[in-house]
């Protein structure tokens, strides 16, 4: 039985990947919501492929999350030059993922639509997959992925990602960091 048409399910894949990759991050309160994630590549692939011929929900929310990995939420540290730094084990490997975020008044000057002043605070956000933990994945260094945006009330999500080949399979790893978490909960 066919529950989409060949039609539905391509008009379907780019919203539900982006659901898909969104379910880490829970609501948080007090501070921005941060959290990592890797996707396999051709296991999402395939996920996808299932959509097709999936007679239920549940088979297509089962394939989809064996495609990824999302880890626990994080709360980084909000002030002047405050560096936090997370170290999560790449899922089948030796290899090691490193995430930060970094917030400074030091590096990014911008103003708003109508705003006479500029302003100077910036997040930083940095991932890096590496054979050892790094001290921060926002440093110069090769292989890491790093965003930068101002920072200020009107700040809604950043996301930083790359693509690492690993043991031969395509995986993207991000870090993604939800500013406005503590908005939508109240």
């Amino acid at each position: 039985m066919v529950i989409f048409s060949s039609s539905t399910v391509k008009a379907l894949r780019v919203p539900l990947l982006m659901i898909f990759l969104a379910c880490g991050a829970a609501a948080q309160t007090g501070s921005d919501a941060c959290h990592v994630y890797v996707l396999d590549l051709a296991k999402s692939s395939r996920a996808l492929k299932t959509l097709e011929k999936a007679e239920s929900e549940e088979a297509v929310a089962k394939a989809l999350a064996a495609a990824q990995t999302v880890f626990p939420k994080f709360q980084p540290k909000i002030g002047e030059e405050e560096l936090t730094t997370k170290h999560y084990a790449f899922p089948g490997s030796k290899l090691v993922i490193t995430a930060s975020v970094y917030y400074t008044d030091e590096s990014m000057a911008s103003h708003g639509e109508s705003a006479t002043a500029s302003r100077n605070d910036s997040m930083l956000i940095g991932i890096l997959v590496a054979s050892r933990g790094k001290a921060s994945a926002i440093e110069p260094q090769a292989g890491n992925a790093i965003t930068e945006v101002t920072y200020d009330q009107h700040t809604n999500k950043i996301r930083a990602k790359q693509h690492v080949n690993v043991r031969g399979r395509l995986y993207l790893v991000g870090l993604e960091c939800d500013c406005m978490a503590e908005k939508k909960n109240r």
